[in-house]
């Protein structure tokens, strides 16, 4: 990403408030979710995803472009008395972290070739779980750039090779976003 993406991000989170809580939908899944382990949380921001899973018993490694955002993660992860390690990560420059993860999170960041590598990076029974804008977000608002957003069925197409445990389109306000929870077989190997 250019500096001026970071710089973005940085000012973003100096405003504040930032998105908090749980991230509401993963509960109907937390049956379908490893119990504990190793999660990365891509594209961490303010740590509300890191967050719910260092509460749930993982050892998180939330990574971000943003320095800002993460000190806001580690610093709310201090107050619900949970540890989270934080990386500040370009992963457009840098290298994917090495797995492997028993889950890893991606929410509101598209990169076409990160699917592949989380896949790759993921453990035997391990889990992705993904929330992403699609491009049907720009029929009721002018951001983000297209650039940002998936294609219809993008993120179940990127998901080949693991299972399928929820997948599914729609609105949500004013933002149509895909939602994902995908298992790597235990078999495989």
């Amino acid at each position: 990403m250019a500096e001026s993406d970071r710089e973005k991000w940085d000012a973003r989170y100096r405003a504040g408030p930032v998105s908090a809580g749980d991230p509401a939908w993963l509960l109907e899944f937390v049956g379908d979710l490893p119990e504990s382990g190793r999660a990365l949380d891509i594209a961490a921001g303010a740590g509300r995803v890191s967050i719910w899973l260092a509460r749930r018993g993982f050892e998180v490694s939330a990574i971000d472009i943003s320095p800002v955002g993460l000190a806001l993660a580690r610093e709310a992860a201090a107050d619900e008395g949970v540890q989270i390690a934080t990386h500040v990560t370009d992963l457009e420059r840098e290298p994917f972290p090495e797995g492997p993860f028993d889950l890893v999170a991606c929410f509101h960041y598209r990169q076409r070739a990160l699917f592949p590598l989380i896949a790759a990076n993921i453990a035997p029974g391990g889990v992705v779980v993904a929330e992403l804008a699609t491009v049907r977000t720009l029929e009721r608002r002018p951001k983000p750039s297209r650039r940002w957003l998936a294609r219809p069925n993008e993120l179940l197409e990127d998901s080949k090779g693991l299972e399928i445990v929820y997948y599914r389109e729609a609105w949500i306000d004013d933002r149509h976003v895909a939602r994902l929870v995908a298992r790597r077989p235990v078999d495989d190997d």
